[in-house]
């Protein structure tokens, strides 16, 4: 995809920053909604504080900043940047999943058959996660060879 080849740093880790800040949103529990408990332990905390469409606005920016960052990020740097935004948001987002497994009757934390079967939804979304971030890095890497050449 052009987009992609145009910045694919940044594409290796949207897709989970992205996953992140959709559940973060979406799964909010009902107090969020009502009187403003939030659960969030980021700094989007006060985003979604003042409002969900503070935080989508918010969001918007993060990405649109990053992504003009990443095109002007050198190495080490950009590949230090992309995973550990990879790890950070593959991690918070996958807090999110248990969270929302738990709080919908999906997972109790006694109850095994539970566990393996949320533990499962949670490998297979790493698998997209790397397999997004493989993608992306492989067309890096193959740009940075023919520009070397």
């Amino acid at each position: 995809m052009k987009i992609i080849k145009r910045n694919p740093l940044f594409f290796a880790f949207f897709f989970p920053a992205l996953v992140d800040g959709a559940i973060t949103l979406l799964g909010q529990s009902p107090e969020y909604w009502s009187n403003k408990t939030v659960n969030e332990a980021s700094p989007a905390y006060y985003f979604l504080y003042y409002s969900p469409w503070l935080f989508i606005a918010g969001s918007v920016v993060w990405f649109t900043s990053w992504y003009l960052i990443f095109l002007k990020l050198k190495e080490p740097l950009n590949l230090f940047l992309m995973f550990l935004f990879i790890a950070g948001h593959s991690w918070g987002s996958t807090s999110w999943i248990w969270n929302i497994a738990k709080r919908n009757g999906l997972y109790t934390p006694f109850n095994q058959t539970s566990v393996v079967l949320v533990w499962c939804a949670v490998v297979v979304y790493f698998a997209l996660i790397a397999m997004f971030a493989t993608y992306s890095l492989r067309i890096y890497l193959h740009q940075k060879k023919l520009n070397s050449n």
